[in-house]
């Protein structure tokens, strides 16, 4: 039978072109997959259709559905925007009309944004293929969607040159809240949201490692606590005795733990480990273990190299080698263990999507990053590194060997936590305080009182917290007293820069007006806001040298764009919980997770504009998409969120890309709210907030009409 290409098959007015290439991938998917399932036949005479077919159409990228306030039920007040799924990379999946296919393609759609395969995670995920019907399953039954990440097993040994010490720290603070933010993130597009189930493989390696059983516990245990403090819902964590089936392991104490430990590992051994596995083999033909494998060799290498294995085979000829051949048999036998780890996991995660944090190929799972290294970095644990953060606010998994002369060692509740880039801004003088690291970005300032009355916020250098405003907004100051003082939250912000008034004055109320007309400012209403930033509608003219105005060939006025340099605000009353949120949205994230093929380089020549109604009533034209930060010189996003009528009983807001193409639109809504990027900030009452308004974006969700919700704002330069 002779087969037609797309380009030589003759096409009729009634064929629709996207469903015949939707078809024909579908049908390259199930040829992909019986190719693996059935071995080829030996000297068939048949062609093995390597590579691409001539003539065939090129993929068409992946559509979303809309977001809409009835999609987001954990959180009903923010409107994310989409029609198109801008940031998926090519899926190699025809979506179907079926409505639970479309939702499910959305889903690993942003699964696939977390992840990093060894072929890069710009490009197709393999594995999607595998995984579509299992996440289809859970949509059509209404369903969270479950994912499985074997990780957390202990600290390294290495607490010399690598690590800080054998309980969590940071790190895992930081990958528990990421794997928590990819969570949400799928809430937002299904309404039964998705949960990551930690299966911790402590047990299964620490006594070949030398780590002792109470170590396991106390890890695994504190890493519980952090999951109950920051409230990450969407991530649970499970024992090896868990996957045993034990009855009544919530309940399960460390005495009894202990006393049992090697039992548990006999049982998971004799109960899962492949009879006539050989690690041998399956690193020679198998990618993902052979890349597993050489992790260890990397990791163990540096890890066991103060422990008595180590000392022992420095009483040996030829030491080095023997301590080679010494860790490369300790690899296999990690290999081993997995497997019957991997066979446990699948026994008792049935249908579950998985995750790695080991480099894979992407076709049985998907390798996701805890903490996203910078581009062309290496992947670190957080179990096996330290967290440096810089001066910019920025995450970095390091050997603690290589930061110790640059970085500050810090401790929270007695135990060393983290490094942090030496700077004096963090010296306040007389003024004890403490820093915390907000997840993805900010800097909470609070201080230390170890007996008598809170200092005021007005002892705080101003030029410091302008700088370190400049670098880590937006920064809070909570704990201090007198920031509900008007005189005094006035009086700082002359201390901070150059006041700038508006019509109103220098001082904004920002809380609900109860006004419902045309007319309203959103700003002054409880409804929820776009993403923007402040001063989009600031103009002033531009003047020569003695001070005149500059006027065009019509005689109009020429004026520019004039944005305020700050914010500056201060909490007066709060919204209820899980309402009247401030979101941010950092330019560094934003172009950290900028995906392929768009680059800053492009987005640095893109002009919008943007057609106003009601309050805001203005028609704006060749605005910049990206600027350049006065200070720092990065590059900054410039952005109004369209805001249809839909969403407000105020302005809305018509966007246009003038010189590039429309989708860009669809990229930046999407990925200033990504939970990589955007932080979702709880007011407390009497929390001072700065932010810097050329490097941040900002919005807030929607809170109750009853609601006493409210800030006091000040611009300044």
């Amino acid at each position: 039978m002779t087969t037609l290409t797309a380009a030589q098959a003759p096409m009729s007015a009634s064929v629709d072109i996207k469903q015949f290439t939707a078809l024909e991938q579908r049908v390259d998917a199930l040829v992909t997959q019986l190719q693996q399932l059935v071995p080829p036949l030996a000297n068939s005479g048949k062609s093995n259709h390597k590579g691409a077919r001539p003539g065939f159409l090129p993929r068409r990228t992946s559509f979303s559905l809309p977001l809409t306030p009835e999609t987001l039920p954990s959180t009903p007040d923010i409107s994310l925007p989409g029609s198109q799924d801008v940031l998926a990379p090519d899926n190699g999946i025809a979506v179907t009309d079926r409505p639970s296919a479309q939702v499910a393609t959305r889903m690993l759609d942003i699964i696939q944004r977390y992840g990093h395969n060894a072929a890069s995670s710009e490009g197709a995920w393999p594995g999607k293929i595998k995984f579509m019907p299992l996440v289809e399953a859970y949509v059509s039954k209404h369903e969270p969607v479950q994912m499985v990440l074997p990780a957390f097993p202990f600290k390294s040994p290495n607490r010399k040159d690598k690590t800080l010490g054998s309980l969590p720290d940071l790190g895992e603070e930081l990958a528990l809240m990421h794997l928590n933010g990819l969570c949400e993130s799928i809430t937002e597009v299904y309404e039964h949201g998705a949960k990551v189930v930690i299966t911790s493989d402590g047990l299964v390696y620490n006594d070949v490692m030398g780590i002792d059983d109470s170590e396991v516990w106390d890890y695994s245990t504190a890493i519980r606590d952090i999951i109950r403090a920051k409230e990450l819902h969407h991530v649970s964590a499970l024992r090896i005795v868990d996957l045993l089936g034990h009855s009544n392991t919530e309940n399960l104490s460390k005495e009894e733990y202990l006393t049992h430990a090697g039992c548990y590992r006999r049982e998971f051994v004799a109960k899962y480990a492949p009879a006539g596995f050989s690690a041998l083999e399956a690193v020679r033909s198998d990618k993902d273990t052979c890349m597993t494998y050489r992790g260890y060799i990397k990791f163990l290498t540096k890890d066991l190299i103060y422990s008595p294995l180590a000392k022992q085979t420095q009483d040996q000829q030829n030491p080095k080698k023997r301590y080679k051949d010494a860790i490369e048999n300790l690899a296999y036998q990690m290999i081993s263990r997995g497997k019957a780890f991997a066979a446990a996991i699948e026994a008792k995660c049935i249908n579950f999507v998985r995750l790695s944090i080991h480099p894979s190929t992407g076709q049985a799972k998907l390798s996701i990053p805890l903490i996203p290294p910078p581009k062309g970095a290496h992947l670190m644990t957080p179990w096996h590194s330290s967290v440096a953060v810089g001066l910019d606010g920025s995450f970095r998994t390091v050997h603690a060997e290589d930061v110790r002369d640059t970085h500050d060692l810090i401790y929270r509740n007695g135990r060393p936590y983290h490094f942090r880039e030496k700077s004096k801004l963090y010296d306040f003088g007389q003024t004890k305080v403490e820093f915390e690291h907000l997840y993805p970005c900010g800097l909470v300032i609070r201080p230390v009182v170890e007996s008598g009355e809170r200092p005021s916020f007005r002892a705080l250098d101003s030029k410091k917290l302008r700088k370190l405003t400049e670098h880590q907004s937006p920064v809070v100051l909570r704990g201090f007293a007198d920031t509900t003082d008007r005189e005094q939250f006035v009086g700082k912000a002359y201390e901070l820069g150059e006041v700038l008034p508006w019509t109103f004055g220098i001082l904004q109320e920002v809380k609900d007006a109860k006004r419902s007309d045309k007319q309203g400012n959103n700003v002054t209403s409880s409804e929820a806001m776009p993403m923007h930033f402040d001063g989009m509608f600031k103009f002033v003219a531009r003047t020569d040298e003695e001070g005149n105005e500059l006027k065009d060939e019509q005689g109009n006025v020429i004026k520019y764009q004039k944005p305020p340099k700050f914010q500056y605000f201060t909490s007066v009353a709060t919204a209820p919980k899980g309402t009247g949120y401030t979101l941010f949205a950092a330019s560094r994230l934003f172009f950290k997770y900028l995906p392929a093929p768009y680059t800053v380089e492009r987005l640095e020549a893109v002009k919008w504009r943007m057609d106003n109604d009601g309050f805001w009533d203005a028609k704006i034209r060749d605005l910049p998409l990206v600027v350049r930060h006065p200070k720092t010189n990065a590059p900054c996003l410039r952005w109004h969120e369209p805001w249809p009528a839909s969403k407000t009983k105020f302005s809305t807001c018509v966007v246009t890309i003038e010189n590039d193409s429309q989708d860009i639109v669809q990229l930046v809504d999407q990925l200033i709210y990504d939970r990589r990027v955007c932080l979702r900030f709880t007011w407390e009452q009497g929390d001072i907030l700065l932010s810097d308004n050329t490097a941040m974006l900002h919005t807030r969700t929607a809170f109750t009409d009853d609601s006493d919700r409210e800030l006091w704002r000040i611009h300044f330069d």
